[in-house]
């Protein structure tokens, strides 16, 4: 099946036009990557514009648009980054402060700081299995009737580990009081195609984004950013406007090989071919799963990614370092590796490659299980993120920070969930986590 980005590029490819444009390798040689450089375009006639998009760019987003059921779906070339940035921009004439989970990714932050957002911030303490727990319906139903000039109520969801979050009941609890509510589901590109449909946009969230290149086969930065189908996003006009939001932040020279990627994946996606991929590995992962169980492994609980494999170690007695010379012995690279868990993005391994990680899981040596590690500290807010972020600023030891405010987010990337954000205090709990992440000096308010 023909998908419209593809034909157009093909088409001006095979023209054979002196190409006095960008990018400057003229679609000629450019050392390893001279086999895709014919396809690597720029806005010329029939390539359409990505922010402008009246051509193949918006045929392929209206397919993406059908495919996913939604009121607009659009392409990033700038990753969940851009969408993030889009999706905050499009709530921001909706109030001054976010209501938000505290595991919510380092580019929100960032964001927020830009537009002028405060967070107010949802607890999110570490429930019994050691894992972050994930933001409920009653927390937000608490913050909201106590009233606030709330732009919107922003989750991640899926977390870094795959935990999932109640979507259709925080989208329930929002609408019921007229805020939108946008999800951070970055990891969780796979949720629409892999049985039961758990994506945001089929459970009633207002806005939500993807990072198509996490989980499927699409080259790094390849996201789309989704607009309900729902009242509120109707009533604010989010759609309309979701262009214009996303070119506040990106790039005017977008890569085509990325909206390429993306545009090219769509008849899998369609036919369902995607899907019984997903399937296959989903059914291997499970069997991982329990195998580990059997082992001792602390893993989530409650409803995960199907496709991710997060294994807790510290459980069976291992130390970081220990799990890290393991992973280095079997050959695996993982996608994260905390203090006490270590996270696997198993979509598309090969058998190889779950043979490796099944002998990992057989092999590790089990002993008594070690402490949970702390929840993240929720340090005081003393600026606005947007203040600290363009205040005079100083950078000084960890030992000299103790009670000065951030002036920076700092965080461990991956997974880039803030340790500190802009404007809060430094407390001993945050310096003892910074020494931990290997940091010797912080940026401070000067």
């Amino acid at each position: 099946m023909s998908t419209p980005l593809f034909s157009a590029i093909d088409r001006l490819r095979r023209q054979g036009f002196s190409r006095f444009h960008t990018p400057g390798h003229k679609g000629r040689d450019c050392g390893f990557l001279t086999p895709v450089t014919p396809w690597d375009f720029t806005e010329v006639r029939g390539a359409d514009s990505l922010f402008e998009a009246s051509g193949p760019i918006a045929e392929t987003e209206a397919r993406c648009t059908a495919l996913y059921r939604t009121g607009g779906t659009f392409l990033s070339a700038g990753g969940s980054t851009l969408c993030i940035q889009a999706m905050l921009a499009l709530v921001r004439p909706l109030g001054g402060k976010l209501l938000l989970g505290r595991n919510a990714h380092a580019s929100a932050i960032k964001t927020m700081a830009l537009l002028d957002l405060r967070p107010v911030w949802l607890a999110q303490d570490l429930a019994p299995d050691g894992f972050p727990a994930p933001v409920t319906p009653a927390q937000v139903e608490a913050a909201l009737a106590a009233g606030g000039d709330y732009a919107g109520v922003y989750v991640t969801s899926p977390d870094y580990f795959g935990r999932l979050t109640d979507i259709a009941g925080l989208a329930e609890v929002c609408h019921r009081y007229g805020v939108p509510l946008l999800v951070d589901n970055a990891h969780g590109a796979e949720l629409f195609f892999t049985g039961e449909n758990r994506h945001p946009m089929a459970l009633g969230a207002d806005l939500c984004c993807d990072s198509l290149h996490k989980t499927l086969p699409v080259l790094t930065g390849g996201a789309l950013l989704h607009v309900g189908a729902t009242p509120l996003a109707e009533k604010y006009g989010f759609a309309g406007r979701a262009k214009e939001a996303m070119g506040l932040f990106g790039s005017t020279s977008p890569s085509y090989l990325i909206l390429l990627s993306m545009d090219q994946l769509l008849p899998a996606l369609e036919n369902g071919e995607m899907a019984a991929a997903l399937a296959r590995d989903a059914e291997k992962v499970a069997g991982l799963a329990e195998l580990a169980k059997s082992r001792g492994f602390g893993l989530p609980q409650g409803p995960v990614l199907p496709t991710r494999l997060t294994l807790g170690f510290g459980a069976m007695g291992c130390t970081e370092a220990a799990f890290d010379a393991a992973l280095t012995a079997h050959r695996v690279e993982p996608e994260y590796l905390a203090g006490h868990a270590c996270v696997f993005l198993c979509g598309g391994a090969s058998e190889e490659d779950f043979a490796r990680l099944r002998r990992l899981i057989e092999e590790l040596p089990a002993g008594p299980a070690l402490p949970l590690p702390d929840p993240l500290p929720q340090p005081e807010t003393v600026l606005s993120p947007r203040a600290a972020l363009f205040a005079r600023r100083e950078r000084v030891p960890l030992a000299a920070a103790g009670g000065r405010i951030s002036a920076a987010t700092v965080s461990r990337c991956p997974p880039g969930v803030p340790l500190l954000c802009p404007g809060e205090r430094i407390t001993a709990a945050a310096l003892a986590a910074a020494k931990g992440y290997g940091l010797e000096e912080l940026e401070v308010v000067r």
